[in-house]
């Protein structure tokens, strides 16, 4: 029976497993070391190489590439975390709204890309000053999208000391710093081909390990259905099962919109459209993309869910450690550090993304990067790694919410770039006052969420993502209206043109996120195949019905 190996609600010290756990964290890191020597054999000296591979990256890299990038020790701890606390609704959120992000990244990516090629851009604010020639545009976005990148960059240290804590007993602090030092020695050196290679490795390692995780705590608790079983029959969990309580239909809206306009902001995920072959590539990503989604979710979101039954006490924070700690006590010394091995790699293949997409931002957007005396690449990409470790050190917030920060920061982007991709004249003072307006509000949301009741659900812990709604309503407003001021005598016309081919894949993606708000199974919290409710299944179908309308569009679209 579950929970039977704990007597007490308190983690057990992990120290005992320190030999094991040395050999085998101390091989990994050998290994990619030795790897990332290897991976930067054909580096280029100019940027094109260094940033973006030489713009070469086929469909199937472009998919294991931005999957192990965008999956990181928000995925692995974060998810598992916020599952020990709010139960299997985060499933649903995470992989069928992660996946269906991919619906963007396909519509803004082959502008992005297109755009990039013409200007020579390797970032969002290079496009946008190539379409506006505004330097203020571009300093503006360059800012926030550094600003946003230091927290969720912290994520990665953050999630390395609880890796560290659980193996070895020590403080946090160690392993955040020597993974911080591991992955700044391998990114200097190698540049967007080294990463992407090690990204291959690293989230392979990851997915199969992560499986390998759940496989034991599954068999541990004799079956999925009976680790369902066990928390349907227990008041205290049976709320695991559910959304009431966790989610309101707003929260959840507001978090699937959340993804959907944030992730392609992603400076990582942005330079990797920019770095795609082919419009053909960013499809191919696009259309797989919502099955990695749920095999990387499902593993910790299942492994926090059943972790409550043993471990129903723990506070916010210590729920970050629930994945290591059930991992670690189930599997054992060598076997439980091996799996543990996936969640330093899904870190690190984040963590070295970050650190390359935002030093570009730094030398090519807010520093000169003609002048000889500029700062370097190497001692920009220094400076953040010393920045996102500092943040991971000193502050006390959770996983989730420096990831909800971040987020909610670089969706305020994305009215800007899609305008920017799709016309030619929009004027770079409306890119500064939509990005200023919507900013604003994300800022009053977290200082003074309190400045939203009465009129909206107050912006706190689970509902941070509905700043979302205002926020982004502000910068298309900002956009808009100072579009219209300074080009109203021109004639400017808002129309996006849609291709007749595009009209029934667009509508039908549309009726699959409708579908996703299951308002009619809201309540529900019966169990049903494998101990799974109802709604998890729906969701999963419409991740599949997604996959199946994303690539006859492709397929439509694809010359022959």
């Amino acid at each position: 029976m579950i929970g039977m190996h704990s007597q007490d609600n308190a983690i057990a010290p992990l120290g005992t497993y320190v030999s094991p756990a040395w050999a085998i964290v101390g091989g990994y890191a050998l290994a990619m070391v030795i790897f990332a020597i290897w991976a930067r054999r054909d580096l280029g000296r100019g940027d094109e190489s260094y940033y973006l591979a030489e713009r070469s990256l086929t469909g199937p890299i472009l998919l294991v590439t931005m999957a192990a990038t965008n999956f990181s020790a928000f995925t692995v701890y974060g998810s598992s975390g916020a599952s020990y606390r709010i139960g299997l609704s985060f499933l649903p959120i995470m992989a069928f709204g992660t996946g269906f992000m991919a619906v963007s990244m396909y519509i803004l990516g082959r502008k992005i890309r297109s755009r990039s090629v013409q200007h020579g851009a390797m970032t969002a604010p290079e496009m946008v000053m190539g379409q506006t020639g505004s330097r203020s545009a571009q300093l503006t976005m360059a800012s926030v999208l550094v600003l946003a990148t230091i927290p969720y960059l912290a994520l990665q240290p953050r999630a390395a000391g609880i890796v560290f804590s659980a193996l070895f007993g020590g403080p946090d602090w160690i392993g955040a710093v020597l993974v911080t030092l591991l992955v700044v020695a391998y990114t200097l050196t190698g540049g967007l081909k080294a990463v992407v290679r090690t990204d291959a490795v690293q989230g392979a390692i990851a997915l199969g390990l992560l499986w390998l995780g759940l496989a034991l705590i599954v068999n541990d608790a004799g079956g999925i259905s009976a680790a369902m079983d066990a928390i349907s029959s227990s008041e205290n969990t049976v709320g695991l099962l559910g959304r009431e309580g966790n989610y309101t239909l707003l929260i959840w809206l507001s978090t699937m919109l959340l993804w959907l306009f944030a992730d392609p902001m992603f400076p990582q995920l942005y330079q990797r459209l920019c770095a795609a072959e082919s419009d053909a590539a960013i499809g191919k990503m696009a259309t797989l993309y919502p099955a990695v989604a749920w095999l990387a979710f499902l593993p910790p979101i299942l492994i926090g869910t059943i972790g409550h039954l043993s471990y129903p006490d723990l506070d916010r924070s210590g729920s970050d450690n629930i994945l290591p700690t059930m991992i670690m006590e189930i599997g054992g010394e060598w076997l439980g550090g091996l799996v543990l091995v996936a969640g330093l790699a899904a870190l690190m293949s984040t963590m070295d993304s970050q650190l390359l997409a935002t030093g570009s931002l730094v030398t090519r957007d807010l520093l000169n990067r003609e002048s000889p005396k500029g700062w370097s690449r190497e001692s920009v990409i220094i400076s953040l790694s010393l920045l996102g470790l500092s943040l991971s050190l000193w502050s006390d917030l959770s996983i989730l919410d420096l990831g909800l920060l971040a987020f909610s920061m670089y969706a305020v982007m994305f009215p800007s770039v899609l305008a920017s991709a799709h016309f030619d004249d929009i004027d770079g003072r409306a890119v500064v006052a939509s990005i200023l307006a919507g900013e604003a509000v994300v800022i009053l949301a977290v200082f003074s969420p309190e400045s939203f009741n009465g009129w909206w659900i107050e912006p706190v812990r689970g509902a941070v993502p509905t700043a979302v709604i205002p926020s982004m309503f502000a910068a298309i407003l900002g956009l808009v209206v100072t579009q219209h001021y300074f080009k109203m005598r021109e004639g400017f016309s808002w129309r996006f043109e849609i291709n007749n081919s595009e009209i029934a894949p667009l509508t039908g993606l549309l009726a699959v996120f409708v579908m996703a708000q299951d308002f009619w199974w809201w309540g529900e919290t019966g169990s049903w195949a494998l101990g799974l409710p109802k709604w998890i299944w729906w969701s999963a179908a419409l991740s599949i019905a997604q996959t199946v309308i994303m690539a006859r569009w492709i397929w439509k679209d694809s010359p022959r």
